[in-house]
């Protein structure tokens, strides 16, 4: 489910919450690399969390295979 309000707080965020999604998108992009789920888990403020990849246009997901099924054609 998108939520484009957290998604123009992401936009307007400061440096350092962009350096922590750009961490998290390293993290799991090693995972893929790895041939792993890529997933994280983190504990924040009382909460479990779970964060996963469901897709990186060009790189992961259905975007990806329908990339490569395009360049079959």
């Amino acid at each position: 489910m998108r939520n484009e309000r957290l998604e123009q707080y992401l936009s307007d965020a400061d440096q350092v919450v962009k350096d922590f999604m750009a961490e998290l998108l390293e993290t799991l992009g090693k995972q893929i690399n790895d041939h792993k789920e890529p997933v994280i888990d983190l504990q924040y403020f009382g909460a479990n969390l779970e964060i996963k990849l469901r897709g990186f246009e060009g790189v992961y997901g259905d975007t990806k295979n329908k990339q490569e099924h395009n360049d079959a054609a």
